[in-house]
């Protein structure tokens, strides 16, 4: 199995080959560090992606998808994760907007994720994608 700093430096090398501008986002980043302020992260859980609008905040780390809200807090861990739906992550073209993906995991439950739709939804797409692969 691997390491969480391991996952987290394929997942970013793998985000960093296929993405386009990510300059240009307005609500997701790559993260940088390797902590975060806004998450209480487990011990060596490492922040990946992130994904922050004015009221909810979305991160993909090493183990986990999390998300909160003012009320909400959501998290699914990649190990019980059975099927990501993405739906339209296109959206329209150069004009980026919030939307929505699903995640079902293997007891059936539904989750709804933040995502930001154009040419940040490919960073987010190989964030959750890749490190399904590497669990």
């Amino acid at each position: 199995m691997k390491t969480d700093i391991s996952i987290k430096n394929i997942v970013s090398a793998v985000i960093y080959r296929k993405v386009m501008n990510p300059e240009e986002w307005i609500y997701s980043k790559i993260h940088i560090g390797n902590t975060s302020f806004e998450f209480d992260l487990e011990d060596n859980e490492l922040p990946i992606f992130q994904i922050n609008s004015p009221d909810v905040k979305t991160i993909i780390t090493t183990r986990r998808i999390i998300e909160k809200s003012k009320d909400n807090l959501n998290s699914v861990k990649f190990e019980d994760i059975e099927k990501v739906i993405y739906g339209n992550f296109k959206g329209k073209p150069n004009m980026p907007e919030l939307s929505s993906f699903e995640v079902i995991d293997v007891y059936g439950k539904e989750y709804n994720f933040q995502m930001e739709t154009g040419k940040a939804s490919i960073g987010l797409i190989n964030a959750i994608s890749t490190t399904l692969r590497l669990r």
